[in-house]
This record gives structure tokens, sequence and C-alpha cells, in this order.
């Protein structure tokens, strides 16, 4: 760690103590004894108390169990409370809908698509369920909702966010006795552009997701990998 932090121009040796008891990272074994979930809390520590403006990381969760993932949400929340914008190019992607301010999905080398999280939400259909008091005759009375499906009173299908209200209208003729109406996660946006792929070989895409300070104005700038030893 002290290796890595001097290649940087040095690192906060208070920092540095406390990011180690954080992550629980036992620094009285060799480097070569590490496993590789030990290896990436070294390469975290490193980076963390190093002082820099920007955090360029990749994958930067690998190897961590889910008590040490949640341990460094929370650390990356407290970065951008000091001030400092954190890059970060993920396949996890519930951890960069949790962080990221904006997100970059890329595929094949091409950024397919950018934005903020409600941006990109905005592009992709949202997903509305009911159960309804009355059935409809036919689905075709549901046409406003896209692929639309109807099982007696339950009803199923999507439309563009800005039409929402619509919808609900549409299902409020017959009752609503419950509706949940679900925004696109991450998840679904990454599925939509897999889908737009050239075949079964070509590589899923990939998020890289900017936290930014408030006054940040921070984009993509490619991807780099933190040492691990």
């Amino acid at each position: 760690i002290d290796l890595l932090g001097n290649l940087r121009g040095g690192l906060d040796e208070k920092r540095r103590a406390y990011l180690v008891e954080r992550f629980e990272l036992d620094t009285t074994k060799r480097g070569r004894q590490y496993s590789k979930g030990n290896k990436q809390k070294v390469a975290l520590v490193a980076a963390l108390c190093s002082d820099v403006e920007l955090l360029i990381l990749d994958e930067p969760t690998s190897g961590l169990d889910p008590l040490m993932e949640i341990v460094f949400q929370e650390e990356i929340e407290a970065e951008k409370a000091r001030g400092r914008s954190v890059l970060l190019s993920s396949h996890i992607l519930s951890e960069a809908e949790a962080l990221a301010d904006r997100v970059s999905i890329i595929r094949d080398g091409v950024v397919v698509e950018t934005g903020t999280l409600d941006q990109l939400r905005h592009r992709t259909r949202t997903q509305v369920r009911a159960t309804l008091e009355r059935p409809p005759h036919t689905v075709s009375e549901l046409s406003l909702l896209e692929d639309a499906q109807l099982d007696g009173l339950h009803v199923r299908g999507a439309i563009e966010a800005e039409r929402v209200g619509e919808a609900m209208a549409l299902l409020g003729r017959y009752g609503i006795a419950a509706l949940t109406v679900s925004p696109p996660s991450l998840e679904d946006l990454f599925l939509r552009h897999y889908g737009e792929g050239n075949g079964a070989d070509a590589a899923p895409p990939a998020a890289a997701g900017v936290v930014e300070t408030p006054e940040a104005d921070a984009g993509y700038h490619g991807r780099h990998s933190p040492p691990e030893d």
C-alpha cells in the first residue's frame, strides 16, 4: 500500500489506517499470501487513501464478499461528499445503479448510450402490471400498452414513461384492485442493448458510471484497472 501510495505522490497515513480497519485487511501477511479478495482490498485502500481529485476504478468489488461491497459503496459515497469524482467500470449492475450519477453503456469498445439514470429510463418503456376489478372483453382493448397480456383480471404490458397517465386512465375504466408501475432498471437497459448485439458471440455490455461532485462536469474518459499487489 505504501509503495502504491508513493507512486501516486504520497498518501494520508491516518486515512490508510482507517481504511485498513474498515476493509478488515490483515496487513501482517505478505502480498503473495493474499486471496483475490484481499488483493482487491489492497488496491482499494491504496486508491482511496491517495490525494487525488478523480478515482478510476475498474471492477472494484471483484472478489469482495457482500459485506465488503457495502463498505465499498459507503466509502465511495464518502469520497463524493469530500469533493472527489469517481469513474467506475462494472458489470455489477446494482452497484452502478446505486452509486452512479451518470452511466455509459459500453459494447465492443463503443459507448452505445449515456446519460443520467432518469434520462436512460425515459428512453426505455415502463413496465405496468395491474389486477382489475372487471376484465376487458379482449386484449385489444388494452392496445395502448405495448406487448399487452391479459390473464383473467391480471394485465401486464409496457408503455413510454410520459404516457403512464394515459395507461392509468385506461385501466381505471375497469377498476384497479392492484397496480405496479416499474421504471426500467439498469439491467433492463443492458438487456435491451444485449439483444441488439451482433450474434451469440458478441460481448455483453459493461457500464461506466460517473459519481460526480456537485461541481463536477466529468464524462467517460476510458477504463483503467487498479493494481492488485
